[in-house]
């Protein structure tokens, strides 16, 4: 099955049930596809532009229309850019990476983790964390994209996003000002991170003992195993796996 014709791909459930792992498999499989030409085409400079222009858009509108891989291509080549052909768009990268996340992808939030950590420290400082940890079975492999969907819902509908809408967007427009986009994605960022706790106590059990102390997150132990996990996700930071890699 063509990946742009995986119907999984575009519901939010499905999508949501599919493993980190896949779906990073999903992306770099789109990022392989992107710049892949034939050694003629590539030493064509304009033939190669537009080759990457055309599949830019192509991604785009699969982007626009609901397909959720393509959502996180389009949060990582905005921000990446590619080369003197595809300028980079900090603003329209987090907005992406926003409407992916809300859909149910687990690499969004890891793109953009320094800006997600403020609002997740706070939903795991909140009096009843400890139930919200227990009763979603959240652990070191899955609390952070878990928490962060519910502050990307509320982003998605503050910051009004609509995959269609971003049809209606210039394609190519730079963006470099990174300061001014986290600036300004940061105010909406704390507005909705209060709701984001008051969905995720809604979401509780209706018979839950509001006194009921739930497990810590994490133990010492753990605390030093996700620095460890952390430094290893550094490392292998989706933005900086090889292009080989990618081919594999």
């Amino acid at each position: 099955m063509n990946l742009f014709e995986n119907q999984n791909y575009y519901d939010r459930e499905e999508f949501d049930k599919i493993s980190y792992e896949d779906q990073q498999e999903i992306f770099l499989r789109i990022r392989a596809w992107m710049p892949r030409v034939s050694e003629r085409d590539r030493y064509n400079a304009k033939k190669y532009r537009n080759i990457i222009i055309s599949r830019i858009e192509q991604i785009c509108a699969y982007a626009c229309a609901g397909h959720i891989p393509s959502q996180d291509y389009m949060g990582y080549i905005y921000k990446r850019g590619f080369g003197d052909i595809f300028p980079i768009n900090y603003k329209r990268s987090i907005e992406w990476n926003i409407i992916a996340a809300r859909n149910g992808s687990k690499l969004a939030p890891q793109k953009m983790k320094a800006f997600m950590n403020p609002a997740i420290d706070l939903i795991l400082e909140s009096p009843r964390a400890g139930q919200i940890i227990k009763y979603n079975d959240l652990n070191l492999s899955n609390y952070f994209w878990f928490l962060s969907q519910y502050v990307c819902e509320l982003l998605y509908v503050d910051l009004k996003l609509d995959p269609r809408e971003m049809s209606k967007k210039e394609l190519i427009e730079e963006d470099t000002n990174e300061k001014g986009a986290r600036i300004f994605f940061d105010r909406f960022r704390d507005r909705c991170v209060n709701g984001a706790i008051d969905n995720l106590i809604k979401s509780l059990p209706e018979d839950v003992d509001e006194d009921e102390v739930g497990e810590v997150l994490m133990s010492k132990e753990e605390k030093e195993s996700k620095k460890q996990y952390e430094s290893e996700f550094v490392e292998l930071n989706i933005e900086d796996i090889d292009s080989a890699d990618s081919d594999k």
